[in-house]
């Protein structure tokens, strides 16, 4: 028995929505989730939030002050990459159930063992979708903003570097003889 067009799209579209809104409840979770960690000799508990970013650190004695400093930072090392690497199993564990969704999606729409790319099957749909296009310029927008950065953040380096060899320059050239007029630096 064969399913109209109307059929398998309004069946795909459900699952979509279905899917969706699976994944902005992940979502809400996961930007909600934390984990905490203690070292070993309970000195320091570290907890870190779902992209891996301290969200408080807590000395529970105050070992640490007679600590040497490599030692004080091997453990905070230690707890943070623990505290982060469970957050990290934590987050890939949750997004595993997404993993196989085009083959759910395929089942429901009854292409299931069809060659057909998954982006390919999807794009009548999505072109549908009032925010279509909108993905991919947000993705430009993103990695535009990203050069930016790069670009702004090389600059900054190379003034901090022209920076350091013009305090290098002014420094040596006050063990200098004089020599009545004063010299300028040009990196």
């Amino acid at each position: 028995m064969a399913m109209d067009f109307e059929s398998i799209l309004k069946d795909a579209m459900s699952a979509l929505h279905e899917q969706r809104d699976k994944m902005l409840e992940a979502k809400r979770e996961l930007d909600a989730a934390t984990t905490s960690v203690t070292s070993r000799d309970r000195m320091v508990s570290v907890t870190v939030g779902p992209q891996g970013q301290v969200i408080s650190m807590t000395f529970h004695t105050k070992a640490y002050q007679s600590m040497a400093p490599a030692e004080l930072a091997a453990t905070l090392v230690t707890v943070l990459n623990e505290a982060r690497a469970r957050m990290g199993s934590e987050v890939i564990e949750r997004i595993k159930g997404f993993q196989d969704f085009s083959g759910h999606l395929r089942s429901v729409t009854g292409l299931a063992g069809t060659p057909v790319e998954m982006d390919e099957l999807l794009k009548p749909l999505r072109a549908m979708a009032p925010a279509f296009g909108q993905e991919e310029s947000l993705e430009e927008l993103r990695a535009s903003r990203q050069e930016e950065f790069a670009a702004e953040e090389q600059a900054a380096r190379a003034s901090s570097e022209q920076q350091a060899k013009q305090d290098e320059f002014e420094a040596e050239a006050e063990s200098r003889i004089p020599t009545g007029k004063q010299e300028e630096f040009h990196g």
